[in-house]
């Protein structure tokens, strides 16, 4: 089958397009690729990890959206933490402790939802065999993959935070993490070097063979609850056996003349929603792209979105749907676009997440979308002895405060920032996107919206164009801001910091698939960062 896979990594998107041209259809692509993520880019996702995606499935009429969300262990309680907290981080927005216990280690894994979400796309829309689709991953495990440098960069970067763990802390939480990804003297190994994880293989495998469920109710289910309650985490066989992965009916917004579909909270589709319903009034086409005046209106806009996420972004299931429905009133978008207009702009300083994350958007020619984001978080460094993975340390987003919309439940789902989404006009998608990047990822989807929609560029040129990201008083520009637009914002109240790099990689990092009026599809794959675009031929590429 012909189609599209684009999404950060090379390995995972030949994958992808190699299940195309075996006569898989999007989903089955979407799926092997996924898997072949949780092995090449193990600290940014995986079977320990959680996952929110969005599916078109044409011929079957179903158009909706699968959360695999974090949900807090069963021992958590509303105010066990709230005396030790020493704040947040300014910019991963974890809850700092000073034994960081939070962000790293048993203490901070919440129940995975991954290989939920995963089971529920495949019963719904795979053609291939569950273990067929796996296949590919488990040999990258057991073969082996080479340290980038965008991952060797990412492990040695110092953190000069307080109460922050840099990676090679996160890695050496535990020492089955350590072995599988230290050299003996406890560095993380060099660029070019390879990467095997047979012990992953053999999980990868075990869950082909015995199926999604053995992760939840089986004897990989009986590993991991007896690891993680044997140190002190808060999540119990019970949380792991009664787990469910939401499916549910898209939210959507129209922007000018197309219609936006993408997730609902705990997920960040809330924001996305509210930041286009206030755009929509600046007619930002009008403007020229990265002057003063596009980025004052997206800029102040961001801002507001930011501060509005941690007055209302929470599980729905906890504190109700009125939070989520301030969040996509159109008549309350047009009440904080005159207060644009009018130089007022919130400045509180709202809480941020880990880049850790990543996402891929798959297309074919019979018109299934598959936009898929999923992540660790920030990785807790745990690795249960023998499993080869890591677990999430979801534990760090929620608030340590009780009364609040993230706080601290048992069984609550961890609000998180990834918005697959899909767009239309005149009820056909013509665009398809989401993105790795953690709190700037409400930042890169409205901007690569807005480049399509209201500048008219093409996939490659939205993705690749000059980027800000906003919240706070504060606004980040790449280098390729200009001196005198810098000036101008300031002029209009905004702080501005122009990034030393021309492609920051503190931007998130959007993975685009444009559908043409004669359904040619065309991908960008972010610059930012590792990247890929991928299209299938009829056969496999010989």
């Amino acid at each position: 089958m012909r189609g599209i896979v684009v999404c950060v990594d090379p390995r995972a998107a030949e994958t992808g397009v190699e299940v195309l041209e075996d006569g898989g259809n999007a989903f089955d692509a979407a799926l092997a690729t996924a898997f072949a993520q949780t092995v090449v880019l193990p600290f940014s996702c995986g079977v320990g990890g959680f996952l929110s995606a969005q599916l078109w499935a044409p011929q079957q009429s179903e158009h909706l959206v699968i959360d695999g969300c974090l949900r807090a262990g069963a021992r958590v309680t509303a105010d066990m933490w709230a005396d030790a907290v020493q704040g947040e981080a300014a910019f991963s927005g974890a809850s700092l402790f000073a034994d960081m216990r939070s962000d790293i280690g048993y203490t901070s894994i919440c129940t995975p939802g991954t290989v939920a979400a995963l089971a529920q796309l495949h019963e719904r829309f795979c053609t291939m065999p569950w273990a067929e689709l796996l296949a590919p991953a488990i040999a990258l495990a057991r073969q082996g993959f080479p340290v980038t440098p965008e991952m060797h960069m990412a492990m040695t970067r110092p953190v000069r935070a307080p109460y922050q763990p840099d990676a090679l802390t996160r890695l050496r939480a535990t020492a089955a993490c350590a072995q599988i990804y230290l050299t003996p003297n406890g560095a993380f190994r060099n660029e070019g070097d390879t990467i095997r994880n047979p012990e992953y293989a053999n999980t990868l495998e075990r869950l082909a063979q015995a199926g999604p469920s053995d992760f939840y109710q089986g004897e990989l289910a009986t590993a991991i609850s007896q690891d993680l309650e044997a140190n002190g985490a808060f999540v119990t066989q019970a949380d792991l056996a009664t787990y469910r992965a939401n499916r549910y009916a898209p939210i959507s917004t129209t922007y000018h003349d197309h219609e936006v579909f993408t997730n609902n909270a705990p997920g960040g589709g809330p924001l996305l929603v509210e930041a286009l319903n206030i755009l929509e009034g600046f007619d930002m086409g009008r403007l020229v792209h990265s002057g003063v005046e596009h980025l004052h209106y997206l800029g102040a806009t961001l801002q507001i979105v930011n501060h509005d996420r941690r007055e209302y972004l929470g599980d729905p299931e906890v504190i109700g749907a009125g939070p989520g429905e301030v969040l996509r009133s159109k008549a309350r978008a047009a009440q904080l676009r005159q207060a644009i207009f009018n130089g007022v702009v919130d400045r509180i300083v709202p809480p941020s997440e880990e880049p850790e994350t990543t996402h891929l958007t798959v297309v074919d020619d019979a018109g299934n979308i598959a936009s898929i984001t999923h992540s660790l978080g920030a990785f807790s460094g745990v690795v249960t002895p023998g499993l080869g993975f890591i677990y999430n340390n979801g534990m760090n987003r929620f608030d340590p405060r009780p009364g609040r919309a993230s706080s601290l439940a048992p069984g609550k789902a961890r609000l998180h920032l990834m918005m697959p989404t899909i767009v239309c006009r005149a009820g056909q998608p013509v665009m398809a996107l989401g993105a790795p990047g953690g709190n700037a990822i409400l930042s890169a989807c409205t901007q690569v919206l807005v480049n399509v929609v209201d500048f008219g560029m093409s996939a490659v040129e939205a993705v690749s164009a000059p980027r800000i990201h906003a919240e706070g008083s504060t606004l980040w520009g790449e280098a390729r801001l200009r001196q005198r637009v810098a000036a101008g914002l300031q002029e209009r109240g905004h702080t501005v910091i122009r990034e030393a790099a021309s492609l920051s990689q503190r931007m998130a990092r959007v993975q685009l698939v444009c559908i043409g009026p004669d359904s040619a599809l065309t991908g960008g794959s972010d610059p930012r960062a590792g990247s890929a675009v991928m299209v299938a031929t009829e056969t496999s590429a010989v």
